[in-house]
């Protein structure tokens, strides 16, 4: 299944995609609370799907029955204003040149360990919103990338229990002001300044579920600028 966050009428909202129609999950659970005299949670925002969604699941299984044919007719969400899945949460952690090509183009050898950094939750824009270049920019480049979603809390975590902690995927933009960061990398400054900015981490446009990609080591990822093929690749090709 598919995980969105959209605007309605000025309003931010979360819904599922389900059987192909985008639904208004936090109405599917108002209205089914209603015919059920029951008080069921209120859905504000895509982590509140995440942490409940087996909750989700079933209040989908309830819709059907009480609905029958009319369910997708009465909760469908119609041309609808997708928003970034994920706003301001928690933290995005990336991995440097983890794509062999990648490290070829900047002048360096593929990393023998993970390069870690991060970006700010507040660089996140939608996948159809404008980048806005900051002042400073002479070179922006992006950098198409596979997003995991983290879908609980761990720590510690042995590496062959990791995908337990894995909600689903989506797609990221990791915009690079790439003039400024070379200049940080022969000071041996970190990647800060030149990874994180306004508009810096484009994200969506939706999320897929883990269980509809079985195999995420090998997905094709490509993007263009103004209708122009600037990457095409696979997830095969990680280093790590």
């Amino acid at each position: 299944m598919r995980v969105a966050s959209f605007e309605s009428k000025g309003i931010e909202k979360v819904g599922v995609f389900y059987k192909g129609k985008l639904i208004d999950i936090d109405l599917v659970s108002e209205i089914i609370g209603h015919k059920l005299d029951k008080e069921f949670p209120a859905f504000f925002n895509v982590v509140d799907i995440i942490e409940q969604w087996e909750y989700v699941e079933k209040l989908i299984e309830k819709g059907e029955k009480l609905f029958k044919s009319e369910f997708l007719k009465f909760f469908e969400v119609k041309n609808p204003l997708l928003t970034a899945p994920i706003i301001r949460e928690s933290k995005i952690v990336c991995l440097g040149k983890n794509y062999a090509e990648h490290a070829k183009e900047t002048g360096s050898k593929p990393p023998e360990e993970p390069i870690i950094f991060g970006k700010f939750a507040d660089c996140v824009i939608s996948h159809d919103e404008e980048i806005i270049y900051p002042d400073f920019a002479t070179r922006v480049d992006p950098e198409v990338e596979l997003a995991v979603v983290i879908g609980k809390q761990g720590k510690d975590v042995d590496a062959e229990e990791a995908m337990d902690y894995v909600f689903g995927y989506t797609i990221a933009n990791d915009i690079t002001e790439r003039e400024l960061e070379y200049a940080d990398m022969k000071k041996g400054w970190p990647w800060f300044r030149s990874k994180n900015f306004d508009a810096a981490m484009p994200l969506g446009p939706w999320i897929v579920t883990k269980d509809e990609i079985p195999n995420p080591h090998n997905l094709e990822i490509e993007l263009s600028v103004n209708g122009k093929v600037r990457q095409k690749g696979n997830t095969k090709d990680m280093i790590f």
